[in-house]
């Protein structure tokens, strides 16, 4: 059968998509069954470290998101929906007069504190069987409590999780968006709103959650004098955690894949219609996360390039200068084609979660594994990249086993898939062929949910991944050794 258009009318949109090091701005045009990326605007993201712990400059990133905006806007036709998303976990405090302070980093070592006292409270095991969700100490609820035991909460008026405290500040209304709501530790199943039981008993103001909304929702409308005169632009909520929108755009055909989200994190898991919460899936790190339409993302989290890019900080390669780039371009390059070590590390040990000292630690579980630490810096890479591919490739393996999914596909999506060493490490550990694209997955997630919302793109998820297919040169990696 014919596959029929999605849309006919030309619509322009742009996506925030905020990274936990970096941020970028995506302009794109839909046009019936296609998406064309037509700007990008990237900044840095960086946190910093004051009195209180480890934070991030919410404001400095909204101002380098308005500067994106603009400046896409001044090369092309006026948009007409703006969507946001970003990072889980992490969220701004608004009182009467606007921004309490700068808010904490995930990785802040205060909820070294608090997760004890919520589990004394709220035990993990039974919060997973009960909503799906794995315990994190980098999760909202952890974080939250901190904020209630330092006395924070006493003049917050309001909670914003990072995407929604930006899109507010672009004339949005004060919502939180529902697939970001589902990983935060309170909320009810499936999307069902937050949880007020759980809210109580933990002693946190209800008065300070927002109205949940759907993807899709036009939630306000871009303030006068972001972009340019006159222009009438809505913001859409979309799938605002920044993986529900990547594994929108996951090019899938059918039901038997697996997905691989890779950025600063990385995230595997399969796509399914229902909660898993057994204690086998608990104690392998799984959690249950919504996604578009009702949808389950049944995945484990850990460290992704997030190892890289702490070794370049540490061999002075984070810079964002011509010379910097350079330089991390060529020692990428080298990567290609330096030896492998034969000895993964494993990439899910939380010892490579923790800022400063990256180097020092790889080598620590090199030696641990019975390996020698490479002594030079591509070869390094390439043990990382090679390592992160064989612990995918082990994730795959407990999501098939413990979901029922018959993976047949790998997809993997971000900026991960552009690795062709980890694309093909994971095809050669999994034994299966891996399909790596789009790297801008999670802008283009954002886009056509913003897309369908408009009338732009018709259909199902299925038929917003046709778009994605239709759109992505993509490559396909098949297993050297079976």
């Amino acid at each position: 059968m014919p596959e029929l258009p999605l849309g006919s009318a030309t619509f322009r949109a742009a996506a925030v998509d905020l990274g936990g090091s970096s941020g970028r701005v995506v302009s794109a045009t839909v046009d019936g069954d296609r998406l064309r990326i037509d700007g990008v605007h990237r900044f840095r993201n960086r946190a910093f470290t004051d009195e209180l712990g480890l934070r991030w400059d919410a404001q400095r990133l909204y101002r380098d998101a308005v500067a994106g905006l603009a400046a896409l806007r001044r090369e092309g036709p006026a948009f007409a929906s703006v969507g946001v998303d970003a990072w889980s976990g992490d969220y701004g405090l608004l009182a009467y007069d606007g921004l309490l302070d700068a808010p904490f980093h995930q990785r802040d070592a205060r909820t070294d504190r608090s997760f004890p006292l919520v589990d004394a409270i709220l035990p993990a095991a039974d919060a997973f069987r009960d909503t799906g969700v794995t315990a994190l100490p980098i999760m909202t609820i952890y974080q939250l409590m901190a904020d209630r035991e330092a006395g924070r909460l006493d003049t917050v008026q309001r909670m914003l999780l990072m995407p929604d405290l930006l899109a507010h500040w672009l004339g949005a209304e004060e919502v939180a968006e529902a697939t970001n709501v589902s990983s935060t530790g309170l909320a009810l199943p499936r999307g069902a709103g937050w949880d007020a039981g759980r809210i109580d008993a933990l002693g946190l103001p209800a008065r300070i959650f927002p109205e949940i909304v759907a993807p899709g929702t036009v939630t306000g409308r871009v303030a006068g004098g972001i972009l340019a005169p006159g222009d009438a632009t809505d913001i859409t909520a979309v799938a605002s955690h920044d993986t529900a929108s990547a594994v929108i755009a996951v090019p899938a055909r059918d039901e038997d894949f697996a997905f691989v989200s890779c950025g600063t994190w990385i995230l595997t898991g399969v796509e399914v219609d229902r909660l898993i919460t057994s204690d086998r899936a608990r104690e392998a790190g799984f959690t249950n996360e919504l996604g578009l339409d009702g949808t389950v993302r049944f995945l484990r989290i850990a460290a992704g390039l997030w190892i890289i890019n702490e070794c370049m900080r540490e061999w002075g390669l984070d810079g964002w200068g011509a010379r910097s780039t350079a330089a991390r371009r060529e020692l990428l390059a080298r990567a290609d084609t330096a030896p492998g070590t034969g000895v993964p590390i494993d990439t899910g040990d939380p010892r490579l979660l923790r800022p400063g000292q990256m180097t020092a630690r790889i080598a620590e579980l090199v030696a641990e594994a019975g390996g020698r630490m490479p002594t030079d810096r591509a070869a390094v890479v390439r043990l990382v990249l090679e390592s992160l591919g064989a612990f995918v490739a082990r994730q795959v393996d407990e999501a098939a086993a413990l979901s029922g999914v018959d993976v047949r596909v790998i997809h993997l999506v971000g900026g991960g898939s552009e690795s062709s060493i980890l694309a093909q490490a994971v095809a050669d550990r999994s034994g299966r062929d891996v399909v790596a694209g789009p790297s801008e997955a999670t802008s283009m997630g954002n886009i056509l949910v913003q897309a369908r919302a408009h009338g732009a793109v018709l259909g199902s998820l299925g038929d917003l991944r046709r778009v994605v297919r239709a759109s992505t040169e993509l490559r396909r990696y098949e297993p050297v050794r079976r």
